[in-house]
């Protein structure tokens, strides 16, 4: 596969190859529960799945919420933040060993991606962190093309611990609270990452509305 289908996807992200890859996760992650007694003895199992499908774009808060699920509150968070921070490492080491050439393509026919680039390169621990908050890229996307920009990686690691944290307690709460759908545990939750998807929708339009607007050469 060419470096531009690899970052494209190609068909290890349909949908249905991301609805595979959870489905594993989830009876993996089942079969070392009851293999092993305790949920804990399955943490390592569902990290490593859980780093491994975000690279193929598996979306991260159904990752998140089943590991609230499997582990309650607590131990689901420390599995959610270090299955989240080992995947942002492999795909950042798979962004390096691509190299910067992988993203020139990219950087000539988007014109928000190579701002992104600018950004990155200038002020890394700045623009990840946002863009960790603010869900405004996919978390894969993001992942590629801070390795891709040159962006240092312990600014990089550190704004993605620091960034993903308030979503992954969110999306782990709700999932440790599914059964009591009455719960402030769950519904709190799920407001506040409501108000973070309407602010990184606004902040889509706005930049999408910019582009439309700037001159062209």
């Amino acid at each position: 596969m060419t470096r531009s289908g690899w970052w494209d996807g190609g068909v290890n992200t349909s949908p249905w190859a991301r609805l595979a890859l959870l489905a594993l996760l989830l009876a993996a992650t089942a079969g070392a529960v009851l293999a092993l007694g305790r949920p804990t003895g399955a943490a390592p199992y569902f990290i490593a799945l859980y780093a491994l499908c975000t690279l193929v774009f598996v979306p991260k808060p159904a990752l998140t919420a089943a590991a609230g699920a499997l582990f309650g509150a607590g131990h689901g968070l420390a599995v959610a933040v270090t299955g989240t921070l080992l995947g942002a490492l492999l795909a950042f080491a798979a962004g390096r060993l691509l190299g910067r050439d992988a993203l020139r393509p990219l950087l000539r026919r988007f014109r928000p991606l190579a701002s992104l680039d600018r950004r990155l390169t200038g002020r890394p621990f700045t623009s990840v962190l946002t863009l960790r908050v603010l869900p405004v890229m996919p978390f894969t996307a993001v992942n590629l093309t801070a390795a891709f920009s040159g962006t240092p990686w312990l600014p990089y690691a550190t704004a993605t611990l620091v960034g993903t944290l308030p979503a992954n307690v969110a999306y782990t709460l709700a999932g440790a609270t599914a059964t009591n759908p009455a719960s402030p545990a769950l519904w709190a939750p799920a407001a506040a990452l409501l108000l973070l998807l309407g602010t990184a929708a606004a902040i889509r339009r706005r930049r999408a509305q910019a582009a439309m607007a700037a001159p062209r050469p």
